[in-house]
């Protein structure tokens, strides 16, 4: 081991507990000359205590410097950081407010030979602590359970108390990856690119998903060796100084919410909860795993928005097999509500069917995968011709999910003409 150097990767924006995180990391490690720092160093000429004079000529650290508003958020800061990776064994990622437990270094190089994997990946919501204090809050570690989706499509997380931790000794299987601590493989760095487009909301299943699909295994450590401070009292945040204000002085090039805005549709495309047309590249799903079994393993279903009830009491995963598949998912009817732009998709149509004359009807519908008719609605010509419904909101109770849109004209004439499925 005490060969073996650790990558740790802080970013840091305005954060008066960033110097104070550093130092506690070395002293508390048990060989602090393994370590090497990465830090996106996000800063304001008015905050003078935050300075890293101290680290810049240290070959052990490559700082990027960052004036405040030439920051594009989190996860652009993170993909930054991942470059300044020498080849170390192993990394770690941290916020730039923590502190450690003596010797964690060790420790968690031995935690990872517990669990068994070639690829394992520890990580928790850390324990909490008191900057003000400087003082530790807690003991018992944590494991990240889910609560419910947000409206955009990503997951709100809490910490859990792992049960009987003092019984345990080996750490225990996860089913996602905090972005504040995780530690794992330094390869990570290379094989887990960070999209730079994702804004803050969304990193951590991002992680656990693209994590989990490039082969690492998910672990939560079974005892509290960092803990993270919460309250974000006393920082300045991200989302604060990007705003309408800061935007209409030129000061910044957009505020924070159009750049969560396009952010969470990147993120929606990635998990499959809808098709935006983007081209992930490099940022995508890995190919060891696929998308289907994380939602298996994690109890998931992203277009449903689902998670199963196991995921939610915080029962160690995996959740379901390959025979049992997602019948879960599909228990419960709910309602769901769809805005379809169907004229937008009118033009293909008339040139697929080729029609060129008037038509009594056209037949709107949804259906599920296996072709069950969710929900039907016949529009006339006088829909079309007036423009009124080129967005047409639909409302439907059903336990499946919606898949195609189908389109399908009738004519007296020539009574129905080339029905179109559009996926949806």
């Amino acid at each position: 081991m005490k060969k073996d150097k650790i990558f740790v990767q802080i970013a840091s924006y305005r954060d008066p507990e960033l110097i104070p995180t550093i130092k506690d990391c070395i002293a508390k490690a048990k060989y602090p000359d393994r370590l090497t720092f990465g830090i996106c160093w996000q800063r304001s000429t008015e905050d003078v205590w935050d300075n890293l004079d101290e680290y810049k000529d240290n070959p052990k650290f490559t700082i990027m410097d960052v004036p405040w508003n030439e920051s594009k958020g989190l996860c652009w800061a993170r993909h930054h950081i991942q470059k300044m990776w020498k080849k170390e064994k192993y990394t770690m990622q941290l916020d730039s407010h923590h502190r450690f437990a003596q010797d964690w270094d060790e420790q968690l190089i031995e935690m990872m030979d517990l669990t068994g994997s070639p690829k394992p990946l520890l990580t928790a919501y850390a324990g909490m602590y008191d900057p003000k204090e400087n003082k530790l809050l807690n003991q018992e570690p944590y494991k990240m359970v889910p609560d419910k989706f947000t409206g955009g499509g990503t997951i709100l997380f809490y910490p859990h108390r792992i049960e009987n931790y003092e019984q345990l000794d080996k750490p225990i299987p996860a089913r996602f990856v905090s972005g504040h601590f995780f530690f794992t493989l330094g390869i990570h760095c290379q094989e887990y690119k960070y999209d730079p487009n994702i804004y803050f909301a969304g990193d951590e299943i991002s992680l656990s998903i693209r994590s989990y699909t490039v082969g690492y295994d998910l672990f939560h450590p079974h005892k509290t060796l960092v803990w993270h401070e919460y309250t974000r009292e006393g920082r300045t945040k991200h989302w604060t100084d990007f705003n309408n204000e800061t935007k209409d002085a030129g000061l910044v090039e957009k505020a924070w919410w159009d750049m969560d805005s396009e952010s969470k549709r990147r993120l929606r495309h990635m998990l499959q909860e809808e098709d935006n047309d983007i081209d992930l590249g490099e940022y995508g799903l890995g190919t060891f795993r696929s998308h289907w079994s994380y939602q298996l393993y994690a109890g998931i279903h992203f277009r449903l928005k689902k998670l199963h009830p196991d995921a939610v009491k915080g029962i160690d995963p995996p959740t379901t097999s390959e025979s049992e598949g997602m019948d879960w998912a599909y228990e419960v009817k709910r309602e769901q509500t769809l805005n379809l732009d169907w004229l937008d998709h009118w033009d293909a149509v008339k040139s697929q069917t080729r029609c060129t004359c008037t038509f009594d009807f056209i037949y709107l519908g949804v259906e599920s995968e296996d072709g069950e008719v969710l929900y039907r609605e016949d529009l006339t010509e006088e829909d079309y011709l007036r423009g009124k419904k080129v967005t047409k909101e639909v409302n439907f109770t059903s336990s499946k999910v919606p898949s195609k849109l189908i389109l399908w004209p009738h004519q007296k004439d020539k009574d129905w003409l080339e029905r179109v499925d559009i996926k949806l």
